[in-house]
């Protein structure tokens, strides 16, 4: 399981490395999109992101000091395409890996998919067979928890990619993120130079 965040220059950086699946890095091995499927529905993914919602709302994860009520994170196409993109990338290789296929960092994809963050994260876990399994998992590390709970995010995607066969079998992912346009104003600079850290 892994979790990765950056934030614009106008933000902090946090260093740390959650890596719970650690030997998912070390096995590779390419499979055909044929051989990948779907492990969840258009309304399972909603109802992923109505669990998320009602765990920022309750503001009690173990990550976070005091019970605060975060903003409900909206449903975003871009984030939910950058999200199964990586899920399917993972599925075919089998690990789990903030860099895609492509060498792409979580920030180039993200430009990639047209989604100009002022600070995003993106959690993965591997072999979890329900979200709420995932979330828990999530939930447990203070690193992919802090994600979740990132006051500031505001939209969210979720995907899952099956390989029947494959070590893990199931490929979660989400994207959080806020955009620019939300934090800064349209004269400010964009992120060029923004900084990225694996967490």
């Amino acid at each position: 399981m892994f979790s990765s965040q950056f934030r614009g220059s106008r933000g902090q950086v946090s260093n740390a490395v959650a890596v719970l699946l650690a030997a998912a890095c070390l096995f590779t091995s390419a499979r055909a999109d044929s051989e990948l499927e779907p492990c969840a529905d258009d309304a399972a993914l909603q109802r992923a992101v109505q669990r998320l919602n009602e765990v920022r709302q309750q503001g009690e994860a173990p990550c976070v000091a005091t019970k605060v009520a975060m903003r409900t994170l909206a449903w975003d196409a871009r984030l939910a395409g950058s999200a199964q993109e990586q899920a399917t990338d993972l599925a075919q290789r089998d690990l789990l890996s903030h860099t895609d296929a492509r060498q792409r960092s979580f920030g180039t994809r993200l430009r990639s998919a047209g989604y100009a963050a002022a600070g995003a994260g993106e959690n993965l876990a591997a072999g979890q067979p329900d979200f709420d399994d995932t979330l828990q998992a999530w939930l447990a590390s203070p690193s992919h928890c802090a994600n979740l709970m990132q006051p500031e995010f505001r939209d969210v995607g979720v995907a899952c990619v099956q390989r029947p066969g494959s070590r893990y079998e199931r490929f979660w992912v989400a994207h959080l993120g806020t955009p620019v346009r939300s934090t800064v104003t349209a004269s400010a600079a964009p992120l060029n130079g923004a900084l990225f850290a694996a967490r």
